[in-house]
């Protein structure tokens, strides 16, 4: 490879919320963390080097967005996607993705409005409708043919309860789904035929292997489009969670001007300096160069993880991984769920992942497992696992 994935970045005493957080989250500095969703290689060449060259100018003060930020934007998402959206549907969102999804949750519905969310699904996006005071209609996902899928009967009834709001992770977290297009077209008519308006964390859509492209939302119609908010960003992609930034697409013009009226009013519309280089500097060949093999590294990983799991600790069964750079663990073969799970994990094998029951009811037997780090430290954790499950 080009770049090299291998060699492990030492991120203790960077203020890393995954890594220097094992004392005051789980009682010991030796934790593996396979937990957060960041990843732990140095990020793209041209990302850094556009940082630098941007640090290196001694005023770091507001910053506006001009029109290269905007060409960059389009140019990705027209190039990746085939997706051309028109400069005005655009609107930004400095603090990130679930930030702005609340802002439109909010504009869109009064406390105890009913919110529909296939489960099991990121906890985030659970709390943003439970937190606020809507009453949060949840939707099962099938397990059907070898993938998770939405189970269309329910969501049907459940969408002519009153629901006035769609929340949807695509790709799925946690469980690295793909969603096809006949699937999101299919969900879509279901709440176009009852006026619910989705809002979609498109978050994780840089993060796909070949075999399984994304399809954003914003190529199923202008019909859709107008009655949508895609949130997209380029933090998970290219590792740029700690400059918090995220791209929105709202086509409905009242519901964009009252969002953008938010901004305003929180004084949250100006960009982190160095989030725009970064952006700029992602969004061009040389940094989708990068992106392009470092899912070639996490999906080796992947199969890694597979072949590790089969032949060593064949109680755990890893659910098949589409996007992302997550996988979603079936843990029924041990005699642990909930938090007792998690804490055998963190305690006697000495590794931290996501619980599954964060994620709902369906994930009291799972684990979200992080795989965007170096082999080494993926297989230092499979090894602390095997140990602490044959030692019960």
């Amino acid at each position: 490879m080009k770049y090299d994935f291998d060699t492990p970045v030492d991120r203790r005493g960077t203020s890393s919320y995954k890594w220097d957080t094992g004392s005051d989250f789980f009682g010991r500095d030796d934790i593996i963390p396979m937990w957060v969703a960041d990843m732990d290689f140095a990020c793209a060449p041209c990302i850094v080097e556009a940082i630098q060259k941007r640090a290196a100018h001694p005023v770091y003060g507001y910053v506006v967005r001009q029109q290269p930020y905007y060409d960059a934007v389009l140019h990705w998402l027209s190039r990746r996607y085939g997706f051309t959206v028109r400069q005005e549907y655009l609107v930004f969102s400095p603090p990130g993705v679930i930030y702005a999804m609340n802002i439109v949750l909010r504009i869109l519905t009064r406390p105890g409005d009913r919110v529909l969310l296939p489960t099991p699904n990121y906890d985030s996006l659970f709390d943003m409708a439970e937190r606020s005071g809507r009453t949060l209609v949840e939707s099962p996902l099938v397990w059907r043919e070898g993938v998770y899928t939405f189970d269309y009967d329910d969501l049907e009834r459940k969408a002519a309860s009153g629901v006035k709001v769609l929340i949807l992770s695509s790709p799925h977290n946690p469980t690295g789904r793909v969603w096809t297009r006949e699937e999101l077209e299919r969900l879509a008519q279901i709440c176009l035929r009852h006026r619910i308006f989705m809002l979609v964390d498109e978050i994780h859509c840089d993060f796909v292997s070949k075999e399984h492209p994304h399809t954003t939302f914003g190529l199923l119609g202008e019909e859709v489009l107008k009655q949508s908010m895609i949130c997209y960003s380029a933090s998970k992609g290219f590792n740029l969670g700690g400059l918090g930034m995220a791209t929105i697409v709202l086509a409905d013009d009242d519901v964009r001007q009252r969002f953008k009226e938010e901004l305003t009013i929180a004084q949250t519309r100006l960009d982190n300096v160095f989030g725009a280089a970064a952006l700029m500097a992602a969004y061009t060949p040389e940094g989708e160069d990068w992106l392009d093999q470092v899912i070639e590294y996490v999906f080796a990983n992947k199969a890694y993880l597979a072949d590790y799991l089969a032949k060593h600790i064949p109680e755990i069964r890893l659910f098949p991984s589409e996007g992302t750079y997550l996988v979603w663990l079936d843990c029924s073969g041990l005699p642990y769920k909930g938090m007792a799970l998690e804490h055998f994990m963190i305690n006697r094998a000495g590794v931290a992942f996501s619980a599954g029951y964060e994620f709902g009811r369906e994930g009291e037997h799972f684990l979200r497992m992080n795989l965007a780090c170096p082999r080494s430290t993926l297989k230092k954790a499979l090894e602390r696992m095997e140990a602490a499950i044959h030692a019960r």
